[in-house]
């Protein structure tokens, strides 16, 4: 029995749904999505992804039933799916999204600790999966010529979220290429050098950024202009670099303007796609501690609700976790163009976290668990999400789903743990929440 990679959903009869009314962001009103396979045979395809049966119907039955149709992927046990940096707050919400999907996965981690600590998480055990659906490829330093040649190896499509994160002033100067550049660049050309030599792979989703599409001039506030489009690019700034966020921005655009220039030269038979998140910003579940959930962008909603007062401002550009993660799986299927950018952001504003959590944790701020004294400024940018929206089929969840997301976590922990991080110890997690370090290759 053949059974083809890509096959036709086809939406054919009504059923009450149990979980959610939409597959892979897609609409289903009251229906059931059905994949049309090429054979004529009945059987039940179980998955934990978003609705609980794929059932697979006589090929006749489609002729005479069917009311709504869609190109989609059809995930077929011989699909195998190689996921980066799950060690990081993006990453383990992609690899959570992609198993709960129905995808067979492969994580590259920097080592056996990194692993099993994945497997351990409750979010992960809590899926109940077969060993085979999961599994880890060590990759101890993605610069490395061919670091990626044995994680790729019969792999289906990638997505590559790893990279170097910061914010903190703790890189000496003269080492910002070192620990931004070369490790953004150098792990973005080797995955897709890795994909071109295994000769399997038919795409790649690669975890970029807006920061690769505008100037940090324009990011800090010292520049206006019209919202930003998925189109756009910015020059790259050589050091030296006045910070470590300008550091890192250089090193998204460099490992941009790196990879569309491979693409160019090298005409690979896989596509590429690149997402552009701006400030990620809801439930951590790597962090174990309310001190860990403030790391990250997390941080400066954490730090301003506990009385931190900024002396800076924040671009006004967010976007839920939850809605990057859904996004970097559902860019795997056919139906998203490939070859294409696709921007992920909201308009924010920092200081509305405090009315958001007051109203949303009214027991919280009775327990002066969360404060209002705190503040943060705002930088005015827009980024146009529509085009992302149109083609994943979803609204992006607004700052209120995003706060109460974050902050819901960091009570939760609260209450677990006796240790409530200080309003010092508040100012250094803004300082230090994205250490520069590769986020689990």
């Amino acid at each position: 029995m053949t059974l083809a990679r890509f096959a036709r959903l086809s939406i054919v009869r009504e059923v009450p749904h149990h979980r959610s009314n939409e597959f892979y962001g897609q609409p289903t009103t009251s229906y059931t999505v059905l994949p049309v396979l090429d054979y004529n045979s009945t059987s039940t395809l179980r998955t934990s992804g978003f609705i609980d049966t794929y059932t697979i119907l006589p090929q006749h039955l489609y002729t005479t039933t069917t009311k709504i149709s869609a190109t989609m992927l059809c995930i077929l046990p011989d699909e195998l799916l190689l996921i980066t940096g799950v060690t990081g707050h993006v990453g383990f919400a992609v690899l959570t999204h992609a198993l709960k999907a129905g995808h067979t996965v492969r994580c590259a981690v920097r080592s056996e600790a990194k692993a099993a600590f994945i497997r351990s998480r409750p979010q992960i055990r809590a899926l109940d999966l077969p060993r085979a659906r999961l599994n880890f490829t060590i990759v101890p330093d993605i610069t490395t010529d061919g670091a990626y040649d044995d994680a790729i190896r019969g792999v289906s499509a990638v997505i590559h979220v790893a990279s170097p994160l910061a914010t903190a002033d703790s890189v000496p100067r003269d080492l910002h290429q070192e620990y931004f550049i070369q490790p953004a660049v150098r792990g973005t050309l080797g995955m897709l050098e890795a994909a071109k030599r295994a000769g399997t792979v038919r795409r790649v989703v690669i975890t970029s950024s807006v920061v690769a599409l505008t100037s940090v001039d324009h990011l800090e506030g010292r520049e206006r202009r019209e919202a930003v489009q998925p189109t756009e690019r910015t020059g790259f700034k050589p050091e030296p670099y006045e910070s470590e966020f300008a550091a890192y921005a250089a090193s998204k655009v460099a490992a941009l303007k790196g990879a569309e220039a491979w693409i160019a030269r090298e005409q690979p038979r896989f596509e590429v796609i690149h997402l552009h998140p701006s400030f990620v910003i809801g439930r951590n579940d790597i962090a174990t501690t309310a001190s860990e959930a403030m790391k990250g962008t997390n941080a400066v909603i954490l730090a301003t609700l506990r009385g931190k007062k900024m002396g800076c401002s924040y671009p006004g550009a967010t976007v839920h976790v939850d809605d990057v993660a859904r996004a970097h799986v559902q860019a795997l299927l056919p139906t998203v163009p490939g070859n294409k950018g696709y921007i992920l952001s909201t308009k924010s504003r920092w200081n509305d976290a405090k009315l958001i959590a007051k109203r949303s944790f009214p027991e919280a701020v009775e327990r002066k668990l969360i404060v209002s004294s705190g503040s943060v400024g705002t930088v005015n940018i827009d980024f146009d999400a529509s085009a992302s929206e149109e083609v994943f089929g979803f609204k992006l969840q607004g700052f209120e789903e995003q706060v109460r997301s974050v902050v819901g976590h960091f009570v939760e922990l609260r209450l677990r743990r006796p240790a409530l991080p200080t309003v010092a110890s508040s100012s250094m997690a803004v300082n230090q929440h994205l250490r520069p370090e590769v986020v689990a290759a």
